[in-house]
């Protein structure tokens, strides 16, 4: 029988969804091995079941590059770039984080002053050469590099995007000098302004290639050892499809929020298949939570995003935002002896203090076990235990006596500061960008969200709550929703009344040749690949562009183009000038392919993976901040039928998760098997 696979590493666990031809489906969820990623990828197989023959292709979506950028332990790189540029990536945007906090530092670049090196060249705005590259000069830094014992080299020029020759020039003299460098041309990433976000996405990618293409290497090598085909793996990228490895390893960049792209995909599909197309997904994982807007039934993209302050990757991406709240977020006192929860997580080791692994602060899934929510005997349906009373002493020590307060009062007050943190991230997404999210379903998933959501959701005044089914592994089930897909962008600067349509289509036709070759990486063929062309415009004298799409290269269509980008930006900015002339900042070509995806209401669920479907019922002590410690029944999720009507309080519990059903809230199983939660006014 033929499988295909679904694997997402987190910071905490490491989540596998089998799915076979047959519409079969088995799930693994198994502690991430950090730094050794892999060992966790091996160890989710190993707990699937499969033979490795019959695993067709391993769809993966990883935090390896977004760990190594967040902890700062990427590869040891350096800037080159043309000289009196060597502060671009420091002066960032000249704004500030923290507005009235004199106090504020900027976190520090990727790549520290010392290590970022000048060249004499120059090339002008039109992309004519006003200096010649000055050989001596890249190797009078290829000598600095080498002693430095440098991995990894970011170049970018000023206007390069406009003529690449010099980076290419770059590239061959530091190989020459150092062949087993390891470049990144802006060119090739991003070539496109502004100057600063091509820079810093360009850095990025440097800093992170090399730690992706040994995680790569050793997983395939592992797949290999372990019996498993030599080319099965496909990587999520953030703008929600997948790539070849080979490529993925020279575009590190793209991987650096797949693994949250991925949830958002599935709950797409969940709220597809619900038939509830405006939904809220929340993905509470051990380390983070992720948070996106479904409208239409469809994730809605961005063209960039910020990693963390001062640090824009600016790539189309699902438009996700992550905040440090996760089942292993500590809860903490600041230097005003207020109580905080997160950003910073206990991860997977030591973990939470009730892991009993040494971990010795609070933590959301302490407060949890401490107030009964969770179970210290049926955790991941078992296979792992939890020491109660070491979760007690840490919120004890660390929050309730410095505070005056019980030892169930500050458990319940950490929750309700993280719900608090979620509830203020939602808001951002819905309230501040024109949503009301009374009008929004909130689709509940990741191992830690069905604690939380019916809350938040009651906080945000939202009317529902659905929980997928196995929730804990959502974001491995997205990863079997996703297309072929890339997508690349380049500088054609040009005013409205400027515009060769001979010369435009010429640059679409080039750069369409770059990602039908990506896509037959993938053994795509070309014949049945879609691509969509679309065009940045701005008024004259503008920074920011819109992207509109363009149906054809032709007058008739850039003018079609011209007067959807007026529309768009009296939707977005309140105001518009028809009457002012526009220009092209940049050229864009996204091409897709289909994938056959698996149907939520056919899929067989056998169970695999857990040992709950035999599991009796029975109560268990509870505490709820509106009515104490209250008995409340505890159900096995896989002994409720569809129909089964719910009322809270209750808590419903999986293989892979937990459901709180609070006071004052009722639900039913929906036929395929999810959770809708209902809460009272």
């Amino acid at each position: 029988m033929a499988w295909v696979v679904g694997c997402d590493t987190g910071g905490t666990f490491t989540d596998l969804v089998a799915l076979s031809g047959e519409g079969e489906m088995r799930i693994a969820k198994v502690p991430s091995t950090p730094p050794d990623f892999h060992k966790g990828v091996l160890a989710g197989l190993e707990q699937l079941g499969l033979d490795p023959d019959e695993v067709q292709l391993l769809f993966h979506g990883t935090t390896v590059t977004t760990n190594a950028v967040v902890q700062k332990k990427g590869a040891r790189t350096a800037l080159v770039t043309t000289a009196g540029f060597r502060d671009v990536l420091e002066i960032r945007r000249a704004n500030r984080e923290e507005l009235y906090d004199i106090l504020w530092d900027p976190p520090p670049p990727l790549v520290p002053r010392r290590n970022r090196f000048e060249v004499s060249e120059r090339v002008d705005y039109a992309g004519n050469v006003v200096r010649p590259l000055d050989p001596g000069s890249v190797k009078e830094v290829a000598a600095k590099i080498k002693a430095r014992e440098i991995e990894s080299v970011a170049v970018c020029l000023i206007n390069a995007h406009m003529n690449p020759k010099h980076e290419q020039e770059v590239r061959e003299i530091l190989l020459g000098e150092i062949p087993d460098l390891d470049i990144s041309l802006s060119t090739d990433i991003l070539p496109e302004p502004p100057e600063f976000e091509r820079t810093a996405t360009t850095v990025a990618n440097a800093y992170t290639a090399p730690v992706l293409r040994r995680y790569m290497r050793e997983l395939e090598g592992s797949l290999q050892g372990a019996g498993y085909g030599g080319d099965i793996v496909l990587v999520m990228h953030n703008g929600g499809g997948t790539m070849a490895t080979d490529y993925a390893m020279g575009h590190a960049v793209k991987t650096l929020n797949s693994g949250p792209a991925a949830g958002v995909i599935a709950g797409a599909a969940v709220a597809r298949h619900m038939d509830r197309p405006e939904a809220v997904c929340l993905d509470m994982g051990g380390t983070s939570c992720e948070l996106a807007l479904v409208s239409g039934g469809e994730p809605r993209l961005t063209t960039s995003f910020d990693l963390e302050w001062g640090m824009p990757i600016r790539f189309p991406s699902v438009d996700v935002i992550s905040i440090g709240a996760g089942g292993g977020s500590i809860g903490w006192l600041d230097q005003a002896g207020k109580p905080r929860s997160g950003p910073h997580s206990a991860g997977a080791d030591p973990g939470p203090a009730c892991y009993g692994r040494g971990g010795s602060e609070p933590t959301n899934t302490d407060a949890q076990l401490v107030l009964g929510r969770i179970s210290n005997e049926r955790f991941l349906d078992g296979r792992m235990s939890l020491d109660r009373d070491l979760a007690a002493e840490a919120i004890k020590t660390r929050l309730a006596d410095p505070l005056g307060l019980s030892l169930e009062e500050a458990a319940a007050g950490l929750l309700r500061i993280a719900n608090t943190n979620m509830v203020s991230a939602i808001r951002l997404i819905t309230v501040e960008r024109g949503f009301d999210p009374r009008e929004f379903s909130l689709i509940s998933f990741g191992g830690a969200g069905p604690l939380h959501a019916v809350e938040i959701a009651r906080e945000l005044n939202m009317r529902e709550v659905v929980v997928p089914v196995h929730p804990g592994v959502t974001s491995a089930l997205g990863l079997l929703f996703v297309d072929p897909l890339d997508d690349f962008s380049w500088a054609y600067v040009r005013h409205q009344d400027e515009v060769d349509f001979t010369d435009l289509r010429a640059a679409f036709a080039s750069i369409s040749e770059r990602v039908y070759a990506n896509l037959e990486r993938q053994g795509i063929a070309r014949d049945s690949v879609e691509v969509e062309s679309s065009v940045d415009l701005r008024y004259i004298g503008q920074l920011h562009s819109i992207t509109v799409p363009l149906a054809e290269v032709t007058q008739a269509g850039f003018d079609e183009a011209v007067a959807t980008f007026h529309t768009e930006h009296m939707r977005q900015y309140r105001y518009s000038h028809p009457e002012n002339p526009v220009e092209i900042s940049t050229i864009r070509v996204t091409a897709k392919a289909d994938r056959s995806k698996p149907d939520l209401g056919r899929v067989r669920r056998n169970g695999h993976g857990g040992s709950s479907d035999g599991a009796a019922a029975k109560d268990r002590r509870v505490y709820f901040q509106e009515t104490g410690w209250t008995e409340v029944p505890v159900a096995q999720r896989s002994s409720l039928s569809a129909g089964t009507e719910l009322e809270g309080p209750m808590v419903i519990e999986d293989i892979d998760t937990t459901i709180v059903v609070p006071p004052r809230t009722k639900g039913q199983v929906a036929e395929s098997g999810e959770i809708v939660l209902t809460l009272a006014d």
